[in-house]
């Protein structure tokens, strides 16, 4: 059975190294379904390596540590440079058809047992990509534990550093003209990936920020071409944090202690930005499954929240633990939960039912 946690320290290139020698199998795999998404895409792919090179001069550029975290696990799986840019250059999120199924939800104080903050997030794909957890350890005694694609740095699931600030988030499916497309060329200039990140790198803020209004404040100044919905929390608050292109809008945690999020805007305008209920039932299908189950368990512990994410209610299509069949390909490819106060994070590397081993007699 493949490793799927390591722990790498020193210099960003050490770190990669460490890393791509440690998964160099799983990272493979991922290349080569990665690869294989795109070919079976309807979509330019001369523009759409035009574009992935122009975002990887950017994140060159702009984000000099990660690029040679890059360079090092390109090294360390001893597989081609290109390759590993492919895989964390995430153009391939930029498609009409591409599917955002995640669901993130948030436990904290009066919501939980035991008064901690729980924080968990079903990641969903409509290709495989091998999730494996990394412990950062930084020369400066900084540190930073995240879930995410083997050998892909730039957009990890969920995280918690070592000031205790966690942060998940899921993607939003929406007519806002931020969510760019890579289908015909008159699609989006070249100039935006030079200049932009597709994605907001949960990374660079668990690098950069403490608290959950430093985090907002870092959202304020951080170039990206798409919005997502992040949930951030700290040991004193938390947030839904519902981004676009170019703006943001903050739900703060109340005397519930729950928030949670699926794959459409709920607040202020951004509604306005939303696929219908029926262009796309499944995000509001697992919206109003959560909201039920957490309404119906007034005090959440670890395992109620495993067993929310692992729910089939409105399965196959839009049930909040997903797996691939013959309408959709989309499927859970990994459940993570990060325990605030404990500066933990389990994960299951798949559906969190086929792993959660839950039995009751």
């Amino acid at each position: 059975m493949n490793q799927r946690k390591i722990i790498v320290s020193g210099s960003p290139f050490e770190q990669g190294v460490q890393h791509g020698k440690a998964f160099a199998s799983l990272i493979q795999e991922n290349i080569t379904y990665i690869q294989a998404f795109l070919q079976s895409s309807k979509i330019d792919l001369n523009l759409y390596q035009e574009y992935t090179d122009r975002n990887a001069d950017f994140l060159k550029k702009s984000q000099p540590e990660q690029w040679e975290e890059i360079t090092g696990i390109a090294v360390g799986s001893q597989l081609p440079l290109k390759d590993i840019v492919l895989i964390n250059i995430p153009t391939y999120f930029i498609k009409n058809n591409f599917s955002q199924e995640c669901s993130m939800l948030l436990a904290k104080g009066p919501a939980t047992v035991d008064g901690k903050t729980y924080l968990i997030k079903n990641r969903d794909m409509d290709m495989t990509v091998h999730q494996v957890m990394v412990e950062y350890h930084y020369p400066d005694g900084s540190c930073i534990t995240e879930v995410g694609g083997a050998g892909i740095i730039t957009y990890p699931a969920i995280g918690i550093n070592q000031a205790g600030l966690a942060i998940t988030s899921t993607g939003t499916a929406t007519g806002v003209p931020s969510n760019i497309t890579v289908t015909e060329k008159n699609a989006l200039s070249p100039a935006a990936f030079s200049s932009e990140h597709i994605f907001i790198n949960l990374h660079h803020i668990l690098r950069s920020c403490r608290t959950v209004s430093e985090t907002i404040d870092f959202l304020n100044k951080y170039p990206r071409m798409n919005g997502l919905n992040i949930i951030v929390a700290d040991e004193t608050t938390a947030a839904v944090v519902e981004t676009t292109s170019n703006d943001h809008q903050v739900q703060w945690v109340d005397n519930t202690g729950i928030l949670f999020r699926t794959n459409h805007y709920c607040l202020g305008n951004y509604i306005n930005f939303n696929l219908s209920p029926q262009e796309y039932p499944s995000t509001y299908a697992r919206y109003d499954r959560i909201q039920a189950l957490t309404e119906h368990c007034k005090k959440l512990r670890f395992q109620d929240l495993f067993k929310i994410m692992s729910d089939h209610q409105h399965s196959p299509l839009n049930s909040i633990c997903r797996h691939p069949n013959t309408k959709s390909p989309t499927m859970t490819v990994s459940c993570s939960i990060v325990i605030l106060e404990d500066r933990e994070i389990f994960s299951t590397p798949g559906n969190p039912c086929e792993h959660l081993g839950y039995s009751k007699l």
